[in-house]
């Protein structure tokens, strides 16, 4: 499965850099992701009960970092939690958070973002009333409000997509659309779920390249299967149990996606599974030596 992955994915590569003009077209299949993370959700099962030997496991596999998310800092303080991530050897650069609390206390947001001292705040999550033209309006001008308040403070916020920011609202605009648009580079990036954009019909290179810069962190997770029959589902567990696969079992193209950092912006490459097979650690090491064995 490698070789063939790995040479379709360089081939594409090299016609997509010379799509671009680029002049780096001799050095594909030469380049490959120096860090990479994990996003604790993959791991709630066996994370909540011990956090220290579920981060020690992934300091053993050769994860350098993980992306938290607000359970992890619910029954435990921010502080308690970074600790136990430097203590295992990794950092946090980014963690999700909920929107509705960014929206209406963002004081908190910004005393957990600082304790545990990570870059990016990102919003994993839009709810349904709000995703209309007028919703992800409003949402956008909160991101830009909020945004300027996250700079001040030494953070920055983002947001996490599925597939239905990808909906036709009207006209063929959709709701990636609007947030693009109608937030200030400086101010708000996005952390781009390939899984979710494949999910969408996304056609990935295109959005980077009408979006440059604005993309610096994704999820990598793989899809084994033809996603056409659930692209309008919201049944996200029936999703997963058909389409969602250990990174190395799928058809996505990263490599192609890898290819196109310096027009994505994509600073952080974090590994996730919505419910991964277990033995745990088979499955996180599958997934990181896959991605260790990419070249773009």
């Amino acid at each position: 499965m490698y070789s063939r992955r790995l040479f379709m994915g360089g081939a594409a590569a090299a016609m997509g850099l010379a799509a671009c003009g680029s002049p780096a077209v001799s050095k594909v299949g030469t380049r490959q992701l120096k860090t990479l993370g994990l996003q604790t959700y993959t791991l709630r099962e066996i994370f909540e009960p011990d956090p220290a030997g579920t981060l020690a496991m992934l300091k053993e596999l050769g994860y350098d970092y993980v992306e938290l998310n607000e359970r992890n800092f619910t029954d435990r303080t921010a502080e308690e939690l970074i600790s136990l991530v430097k203590d295992a050897g990794l950092y946090a650069p980014a963690t999700h958070y909920n929107m509705e609390k960014i929206r209406s206390d963002f004081g908190q947001t910004t005393r957990d973002a600082q304790a545990l001292g990570v870059n990016y705040v990102i919003m994993p999550w839009t709810d349904e009333p709000q995703r209309t033209v007028e919703g992800y309006k409003r949402n956008a001008a909160m991101f830009n409000e909020r945004g300027r308040q996250a700079r001040d403070a030494g953070f920055k916020l983002a947001y996490h997509n599925h597939q239905f920011e990808f909906d036709d609202l009207g006209g063929g605009v959709t709701g990636m659309d609007i947030m693009l648009e109608e937030t200030d580079p400086d101010l708000f990036d996005f952390e781009l779920d390939l899984f979710w954009a494949r999910l969408g019909d996304v056609d990935i290179p295109a959005l980077f390249r009408a979006h440059p810069g604005r993309f610096k962190l994704c999820h990598i997770k793989d899809m084994n299967g033809s996603p056409a029959q659930y692209r309008d589902s919201r049944d996200y567990g029936a999703i997963g149990a058909a389409l969602m696969v250990n990174v190395g079992e799928g058809n996505i193209p990263f490599e192609d996606y890898f290819a196109l950092n310096d027009v994505s912006g994509m600073e952080y490459f974090v590994i996730e599974h919505d419910s991964p097979p277990k033995p745990f650690r088979a499955s996180m090491k599958q997934s990181i030596d896959d991605v260790r064995a990419m070249r773009f």
